[in-house]
């Protein structure tokens, strides 16, 4: 069954999967020919490696599968199971009894088949369902004892390379020397495929949560996919708005930008270093250009320079990006979001994508020079080489404008609202309180009950109306007086 076939029923199977569902492990542990001294050398570390490895990457409630792999022939099939259980108690037990394989029932040591093993894996115990792959090996891969193994390996790699099944690859170089009766070497491979997109995001979360890093302590060489997160962005400092502060967040990634809103720049000036991650691969050449994404529009970045040369593993470049903000989206400091703040921080997120195009990768010599040490003899870092279609790289660095909001507003706003309710329960308690008032209308002298924002007409002994009284927050007045009659206030 072709790797293709297999990796449609993967997907299908798993595209419903829960995040942190269950994952599939499988730790194939070369025992062909080529590794005798890793078996028969006293101080070989082979074999705690992988129970390590295997401890460090498997959850209690994952699916753990061992495997010894070499080349089926006569008697001989490989990939063998050696232990499958749930969690990774089972993964030293199953290892402690393996050796050297043989073809058959002769003197011949078994020769190495990496496609056999992966495929009869996925068949096996994935039942072609997505999973993790970890191959122990000495890198020398040869079908019939065939004597050419760089070359093998180079379809080996291609498999790796341009399968789509294989969703990531990663590599792990050691140093690793042991020797034995008929060989020796002075490193291991260990290999991380992901088949299928679930497997990619249980790596992914096992790399970001740190777990491998404590046994495999240095980074990984990316194999697949070489064109995500090929750069990383780390901000020096922000030229144009000083009232404006750029910083890294914890998780070393996203890009904060705190802005106060009385000095909020519409253009801001980042002076910042591009930051090369394409460990192992060097960028030979890229052009590099890249937009601000906002929830309403995006805007194009202008950075110089516009071109990336002879920048190795882990090293940068300076960089100046201008930015456009959205002003428009923040709000001003007398909105209701921002006085429903109290305050304190307003999180306005934002995405910033950086793109390589016309990019020439290569291998970095320091690499190069570590795999001719680990690996004397085979050609591995020209192997590494990613495929020549991969032409351009992209990164989404997330950006938060972090908006502190001042309190005066909301102290203005809250006392504005407090003298307001003060007042109208002043003026309740006014307005229910009642005065005395002495009038005297048309010459008869009498008194009278009058409320706060009141009018009361007045009549006279013969009940004709005189004249109307009106009383504001001060004393009564006499408001009017018809034609024939009088109305004064007299004395209390």
């Amino acid at each position: 069954m072709k790797l293709q076939t297999v990796a449609a029923c993967a997907i299908v199977a798993c595209s419903c999967a829960m995040a942190r569902a269950p994952v599939q492990h499988a730790f194939l542990v070369q025992n062909s020919g080529w590794m005798e001294p890793f078996y028969t050398d006293a101080g070989s570390q082979l074999k705690p490696l992988v129970a390590a490895v295997a401890a460090a990457v498997v959850q209690p409630h994952d699916e753990a599968s061992t495997l010894a792999f070499n080349q089926s022939a006569g008697a001989n099939a490989s990939p063998r199971l050696l232990s499958q259980s749930q969690g990774a108690g089972q993964v030293a037990a199953g290892l402690a009894a393996l050796q050297v394989a043989r073809k058959g029932r002769g003197a011949a040591l078994a020769d190495t088949d990496f496609r056999e093993a992966i495929l009869g894996t996925i068949n096996g115990p994935f039942q072609q369902a997505s999973g993790v792959l970890w191959i122990f090996t000495n890198n020398r891969n040869s079908p019939n004892n065939d004597s050419r193994t760089a070359e093998r390996n180079r379809e080996f790699y291609q498999l790796l390379h341009s399968d789509p099944s294989i969703t990531k690859t990663l590599a792990f170089p050691l140093r690793m020397p042991v020797k034995g009766k008929w060989f020796e070497a002075q490193g291991l491979m260990v290999y991380a495929l992901a088949y299928g997109a679930p497997a990619a995001q249980a790596l992914d979360r096992i790399l970001a949560e740190g777990r491998l890093a404590k046994v495999l302590t240095r980074p990984p060489a990316r194999l697949k996919p070489v064109d995500q997160d090929a750069l990383r962005v780390v901000p020096r400092s922000i030229s144009n708005a000083p009232h404006m502060q750029i910083s890294l967040a914890d998780d070393q990634r996203t890009l904060v930008l705190d802005v106060d809103p009385a000095y909020l720049a519409p253009r801001v000036t980042l002076q910042a270093s591009l930051q090369n991650r394409f460990y192992p691969y060097a960028i030979a050449s890229a052009r590099v250009h890249g937009r601000l994404i906002a929830p309403q529009a995006s805007t194009v970045l202008q950075l110089e320079p516009a071109q990336v040369q002879s920048l190795d593993p882990a090293a940068s470049r300076p960089v100046q990006v201008q930015l456009t903000l959205p002003v428009e989206q923040v709000p001003s400091a007398w909105s209701m979001p921002a006085l429903s703040a109290m305050g304190k921080q307003m999180l306005i997120p934002l995405q910033v994508e950086l793109g390589l195009s016309d990019q020439h990768l290569e291998v970095s010599q320091a690499f190069r020079d570590e795999m001719h040490a680990l690996f004397p003899g085979d050609p591995l870092s020209d192997v590494f080489m990613p495929p020549a279609l991969v032409r351009s790289s992209r990164v989404q660095v997330p950006l938060l404008l972090r908006v502190q909001y001042p309190l005066a507003p909301v102290l203005a706003v809250v006392g504005g609202v407090l003298l307001l309710v003060g007042g109208l329960a002043a003026l309740g308690l006014l307005g229910g309180r009642t005065r005395r008032c002495a009038v005297v209308v048309d010459g008869q002298p009498r008194q009278v009950m009058l409320k706060v924002f009141s009018r009361l007409p007045l009549r006279n002994l013969h009940g004709e109306e005189a004249g109307v009284l009106q009383r504001q927050l001060g004393a009564p007045r006499v408001a009017s007086v018809n034609d024939g009659h009088s109305l004064t206030l007299g004395k209390s």
